[in-house]
This record gives structure tokens, sequence and C-alpha cells, in this order.
């Protein structure tokens, strides 16, 4: 009898097992954290094919907002109440600012399993960390080249930054309304494998190269949809620029090409962080390790606002091939080579000078 009923017990867990297991993951009870979680995003992060699914499978109510800038985030942040926000997704050259105005909770890396699947470059990334800290987990990427019309700009033009300078193309360059990638830009142009870093006459040097492309430029445009207007328009065959600007616009019909030139080009990099006072730091932690899973990577980098290359490399498994290909995934050993040629960006040391610069360059 007690044999029996031993087998009856086996027989019974395996029946639980396999019916979670059929059930799915959004049934199991160490799952089930529940509350709210406020996010404090990009936009991508908020959309709904992300978000519903991380509420079931957690039974969490996610409130969102989208901030433009890093600037706006950092200005919501300081004056926000304690608590008021859990999770946001900063530049990364703004962690150290961040964790310097103690915004944010260290983490710990042992939680965040996916990191040993992502590109090399943003495994251990240095921005990352503050004082051998880690304070927050790449989620998306880009990087700026030169995006250019195939129909009035032949590719072999494109390998150095010195087309933009090209007297048949004045007036048709469009520059997006931001000192840090056109400036940075300029400065892979003057050989500067660190553009952000330089100041003194390097720095006057690049402002005076800044200044002779001027002529050259027929629209600063306040926002990125007013560059993707006039790339599409054919206002501008010419921008700095990345895949985000040219993936929208191919899908759109349009020959626009992008090109990584000889002289390499500069980063921008998104990240996840939990803000200190977070009223729901489980929910918070499981929304950075749903967020960087391949499949939600996936949908994060084909996402609905706008299309980016994403960390994870097993997140093209989740993509079209076409899709795949269009942001560079599909080959991570080609995308870990290109990525060596890109400069990080970061908040040049004397920042205001910098901002000082680009007005005067718009001013011209």
């Amino acid at each position: 009898m007690r044999i029996l009923r031993a087998c009856l017990t086996v027989v019974g867990l395996a029946a639980v097992l396999v019916a979670l297991a059929l059930a799915g993951p959004g049934v199991q009870a160490q799952q089930r954290i529940g509350g709210t979680l406020s996010i404090l995003v990009m936009p991508g992060y908020e959309e709904e094919q992300i978000i519903k699914p991380f509420e079931q499978r957690y039974g969490v109510k996610v409130n969102s907002k989208i901030y433009p800038s890093s600037d706006q985030m950092f200005a919501i942040l300081s004056a926000a109440r304690p608590g008021e926000w859990d999770i946001a997704t900063p530049d990364t050259p703004w962690i150290a600012k961040l964790v310097s105005s103690d915004l944010l909770l260290p983490l710990n890396p042992g939680e965040y399993p996916e990191v040993k699947n992502f590109f090399t470059r943003w495994q251990k990334f240095d921005q990352n960390f503050v004082k051998g800290t880690l304070y927050s987990v790449v989620s998306r990427f880009g990087f700026y080249g030169i995006v250019y019309n195939s129909k009035f700009v032949k590719a072999e033009e494109t390998r150095s930054i010195k087309i933009m300078w090209n007297p048949k193309y004045k007036g048709k360059i469009v520059l997006f309304d931001w000192y840090l990638p056109n400036m940075g830009m300029i400065g892979r142009y003057l050989g500067f494998q660190q553009p952000y870093r330089i100041r003194g006459e390097d720095l006057k040097k690049l402002e005076q190269t800044l200044y002779s492309l001027r002529p050259q430029v027929g629209i600063i445009a306040a926002t990125n949809s007013d560059t993707i207007q006039a790339l599409a328009n054919e206002s501008a065959w010419l921008s700095f620029g990345g895949e985000w600007l040219q993936v929208l616009l191919k899908e759109q019909g349009r020959p626009i090409e992008l090109t990584i030139p000889d002289e390499g080009g500069v980063s921008w990099t998104e990240a996840l962080v939990i803000l200190k006072g977070s009223k729901n730091v489980p929910a918070a932690k499981a929304y950075i390790q749903y967020v960087t899973s391949p499949e939600v990577q996936a949908k994060l980098a084909w996402a609905n606002a706008f299309h980016a290359m994403v960390p994870n490399k097993l997140a093209r498994k989740y993509l079209t091939e076409k899709q795949a290909r269009m942001l560079w995934l599909d080959d991570p050993s080609r995308l870990e080579r290109i990525l060596q040629r890109i400069a990080t960006r970061e908040i040049p040391p004397d920042e205001e000078q910098w901002k000082l610069i680009w007005e005067r360059f718009k001013s011209r």
C-alpha cells in the first residue's frame, strides 16, 4: 500500500509539473510579483507588444511616460517625488551624472544572465559602471555614419566624411539639431579616436572645421522626423545618421543607404536603470531581465516607434531574415568588427563650450 501511495504521489507531482509547463510561465507562483511599475522611457519600451505580456506574466500594472531626450529625463527625475519612478532608459553617458545625483540603485550583475549573450562591447561596457559598481544594462544602440540617397550619391564617395564638403552637394545636407553626434562625426573626420575628450587647440580645430561645413548644410532639422522628411522628399541627399533613419526610409521604398566611413563613426547607447526609492524593485529587476531576453529584444529592435540595433545577439532568431539584415544583426561577427570602428559617445568635459560652438554654427 505504501508503494502504491508513493507511486500515486510521484504521478500526481509529475502531472502538476506537466500542467505548469503546458500553461506557460505566467502561472508559475514565483513569477507573480504584483503591484505597479512606473517607467520613464524612450519610445518603444512602452509599446503594447512589449508591455502586455510582461503584465500578464508578472501580474504587474505598468504605467509609462515617454521623454524625448536625456536632458528632459534628468529634469523629470530631479523634480520627481521619491518612489515616483522605478525604471528609466537614459543614454549611457548620463549614468555617471545620475549616480552623482544619487538617483540610481546599484545592480547585481548575476541577476542579468542575458548579458553573456550580448555583443562583446556591451557585456562590460564602461559607461554602465561607476567606480566599479554596475548601475545599468545596455538595452538598445546604434551608430552614426553617412546616410545618403543612392539616386544622387555614389557609394564609393561616402567612404570618407570628406564628401560633406563636396561642392556638388551644397545645400543638400540635412543635420539633426544636436551638437553631440554632428560634432562627434567632425571629430572622427579630423582623426580623433575619442572625439568627445578633445579640448584646447584640438577643440578650436574642430570648431573651425564645423563652421566650414555650414555653407553645405541646407537644413538643420529640429527633430529626427524632420530629418527623415527631408531625406524622403529629396530636399536633402546626405546626413550624419544611422540605421534608424535608413531602415524606415527603405521600408517606404526610398533609395537610402548607410555607410560607416573609413574615419569611423560615433555611437548612441540606451540602458535600463532602477531608480533609487523604487516602490517595486522586484518588478523593476524582472523588467530588465525581460527586456534583455532575446524575444523581447527582437520586439524592441523592430518597435513601432523606430527600428534599431539591440545588444543581445540572439535577438536575430526572432526577427525575419530581412529585418535582421536591415539592422546589421544578421552577421554578429561582422557587426563585432564594425563596432571596433565606432567611438563611444560621451558628454564632453567642457560641455557648455561645445553647446556654444554648435549654436554659433547654426547662426552662421
